[in-house]
């Protein structure tokens, strides 16, 4: 191929033109030809199919009429023989030759001793449905109007009948036909009967052979009858039994003809006096009744003889085209290569040196245009000419510059540290590079007889095989996912892989890719974060209950005392007509109200009622102390009974998300209302906090420890937690947890 593509590149043009216009020419002739040529061939293919499949299917109607009407006419023939005998008889017993019983007597003889085809035979019944004439003891003398069939013969006498009989003694019906002839004066109905499966013997070949053998398909097809053991019953040249017969190649198609029935075959045929052998095809089918099978035939040369005719044509065609090609593709060449030697001649001067050197434009064509580039082109390189120098020395530093970057580049991937693989469909690996040796401290051997399977522990194993389901199915790749791999030392690490899927030049898959990064450190990190963050909710959490108990145990004492103590004074005051009394009572009323707002906030610090009142209750002391202690309106409104009544624990999460939301609300929004609303909705509680502020700060850290600590609470009893702006302002906190079982959903 590439000595060819050789040539042609060096041949002159005007023979690329011939080659080019003769080529696409010639292709699109015989694409043409080979579309029309299918389609012919498809329909004469079609045609004859259909026109072998009708006649098949005429001659196989018209064989069984033939046969049908054949058997009828030999059925009434006999009938009407056997009335007529019996009509004689009758006559000489009237003339006073016999008696009656004598000649019914010699009437059954005549009719006994016949018989119709193989096991047929003639019997008489009478008006009343009785067989008073039959062969079989069994049957003559009983009443059979219980048969549809009898009482079709009662009622029409005479014609021609089908209908099924099981003879006594024998366990199954049979198709049997007669016909029928009425003998009035001794009520005889004269039944000549033979079963179906008997036909055969009873129908005469030459009432259709004629018929057949007039069917003819192009020159030489024809029709032929045969039965499934080979014999010939019609046929225009052959006789006797073709069983065995075979084609040019050895196959003995009329074995298979006969064991097919129905169908259509190919094969070589050579008759008599002929001396090649022509493939044929033949369309067979089958009459059961007869044991025949009906076939039409036609030779394949004579039916594909218009073909050979197109073929013909066309390869005559082809040679026109490339006869009238030839001139015209070298005249137009001669056009075009003219200007361009001209222009080679300059291309030449200007490669010496000269650049100078220019060509005019004579014509507005390809090569006019080709001309006016040549100018500009040297014009250009002129000017280009001396700036060539410096351009290849910033071409040299440029280069330079890259090979440094490719060097740096290689070295950041020989050293990287994620772990890189390939595996195919089975999950067997077929690369891996150097840091997914280091992770999991197999040997490059090792790795490479082994199966991912192998480093996934069971409990994982589901899991991962999903994802790479799920990969192959759609074709994107996976997000970073947390697996468990097994190291050689059967230890655990964990990474966070993601893969994609790896795919033929066809788009078929082959196999995956991945990339892994060992984050057992960091994942260790996050469980020793987690357990921080407990125990500094333990501590807040024992901290903030000892505060409780030290404002409400300590000091709201020593309030009420300094207020009895003051009530005492005003009372001292009073009686001396002292005029600051009026003092000493108003601090009564100030210290009352300090010991409110002490016990309120001791209850905001260690909600009591969570345990005796539950979540609801808490939540709506939350609320006014919330508008006593900062004089903001809380409202609290809930829609449903307390959840949590069973589990302190979630209930005092729950209470203190609240309590940091709302608090939150207070110190950075600036709200002046706050909505605290407790509902449920399919199955969920909802509890939502909003506020009509400002919206949190951006200069508020969203990792603060507030905030961590109302994430960390929600996550320890599984409830969702979402924190955003509110599309009427201010700043909407939503939580959402499961309803517990014994709970219902207003």
């Amino acid at each position: 191929m590439k000595k060819i593509a050789n040539f042609y590149r060096n041949l002159p043009i005007r023979f690329k033109l011939f080659l080019v216009y003769s080529s696409i020419l010639v292709a699109a002739a015989l694409l043409t030809v080979m579309l029309i040529y299918s389609q012919v061939h498809s329909t004469i293919e079609a045609n004859i199919e259909s026109e072998l499949t009708n006649t098949t299917a005429t001659i196989q109607n018209m064989v069984q009429a033939s046969a049908n009407t054949s058997i009828k006419n030999y059925l009434r023939a006999v009938a009407e023989k056997n009335r007529e005998i019996t009509e004689d008889i009758y006559r000489r017993h009237r003339a006073g030759l016999m008696t009656e019983e004598e000649a019914k007597a010699q009437a059954r003889g005549v009719l006994f001793s016949q018989t119709i085809g193989k096991t047929g035979y003639i019997y008489c019944a009478n008006s009343k449905g009785i067989a008073i004439v039959h062969p079989n003891p069994g049957v003559s003398g009983k009443k059979y109007l219980h048969h549809q069939f009898v009482k079709e013969q009662i009622k029409r006498k005479e014609g021609y009948l089908e209908y099924e009989w099981e003879n006594p003694g024998e366990n199954w019906k049979k198709q049997k036909a007669l016909y029928m002839t009425y003998f009035k004066p001794w009520d005889w109905i004269i039944s000549v009967s033979t079963y179906r499966d008997e036909f055969k013997d009873l129908v005469n070949v030459n009432d259709f052979r004629d018929s057949i053998l007039a069917l003819k398909f192009g020159k030489t097809g024809y029709s032929y009858v045969l039965d499934s053991k080979g014999n010939v019953i019609v046929h225009p040249i052959l006789q006797g039994n073709v069983y065995d017969v075979t084609d040019a190649k050895g196959w003995t198609f009329v074995r298979d003809i006969c064991a097919q029935k129905r169908g259509k075959i190919i094969y070589s045929w050579k008759n008599p006096g002929e001396e090649a052998y022509r493939e044929k095809l033949v369309i067979f089918n089958y009459i059961e009744e007869y044991d025949w099978i009906v076939a039409s035939t036609s030779y394949l040369e004579e039916v594909y003889a218009p073909l050979k005719t197109a073929r013909n044509v066309v390869v005559i065609t082809i040679f026109g085209i490339l006869l009238l090609g030839l001139p015209i593709s070298f005249w137009i060449s001669a056009s075009i290569i003219r200007p361009l030697r001209s222009l080679m001649d300059r291309f030449s001067q200007g490669a010496s040196g000269d650049l100078s050197v220019r060509m005019p434009i004579k014509s507005a064509d390809e090569i006019g245009q080709l001309t006016g580039y040549f100018n500009k082109f040297m014009e250009k390189l002129e000017i280009s000419r001396d700036h060539l120098k410096a351009e290849i020395d910033e071409r040299k530093q440029t280069e330079e510059a890259l090979r440094e970057s490719e060097k740096k580049y290689r070295t950041i991937l020989e050293r990287i540290k994620e772990g890189y693989f390939e595996v195919d469909l089975n999950g067997n690996f077929t690369f891996f590079n150097d840091s997914m040796l280091k992770i999991l401290g197999f040997s490059e051997d090792e790795m490479g007889r082994m199966n991912l399977r192998e480093l996934i522990d069971k409990k994982n194993r589901k899991k991962v095989i999903r994802i790479f389901s799920e990969v192959k199915d759609l074709g994107d790749a996976s997000n970073a996912a947390g697996w468990e791999l097994i190291k050689k030392d059967h230890s655990s690490c964990f990474c966070e892989i993601s893969v994609s899927l790896i795919a033929d030049k066809e788009g078929q898959p082959v196999g995956f890719r991945g990339v892994l990064r060992d984050v057992t450190e960091h994942k260790n990190a996050e469980k020793e974060s987690k357990r921080l963050e407990q125990e500094i909710l333990n501590i807040s959490e024992r901290e903030r209950q000892r505060i409780g108990r030290d404002l409400h145990d300590d000091l709201c004492p020593q309030l009420i005392g300094i207020e009895v103590l003051s009530k005492v004074l005003k009372k001292r005051l009073e009686r001396k007509g002292v005029a600051e009394a009026d003092d000493a009572a108003k601090i009564s009323a100030f210290i009352k109200d300090s010991i409110n707002k002490t016990r309120r906030l001791s209850r905001g610090l260690y909600p009591v009622n969570l345990t005796d009142r539950g979540l609801d209750s808490s939540l709506a002391e939350m609320a006014l102390y919330i508008k006593d202690v900062f004089g903001v309106e809380c409202h609290f409104r809930s829609d449903i009974p307390s959840p949590f009544q069973n589990d302190t624990t979630a209930a005092n999460h729950i209470y203190y998300i609240v309590h940091e939301a709302v608090h939150n609300a207070v110190k950075h929004s600036k709200s002046k209302n706050i909505f605290i609303i407790l509902s449920a909705n399919n199955g969920k509680v909802i509890l939502k906090i909003r506020d009509d502020g400002q919206g949190i700060p951006e200069a508020v850290d969203s990792r603060g420890m507030g905030l961590r600590l109302m994430n960390y609470r929600a996550n320890k009893i599984g409830a969702y937690l979402d924190i955003s702006k509110d599309v009427e302002g201010g700043t909407l906190v939503t939580i959402e947890f499961e309803m517990e079982k014994e709970e219902y959903v207003s």
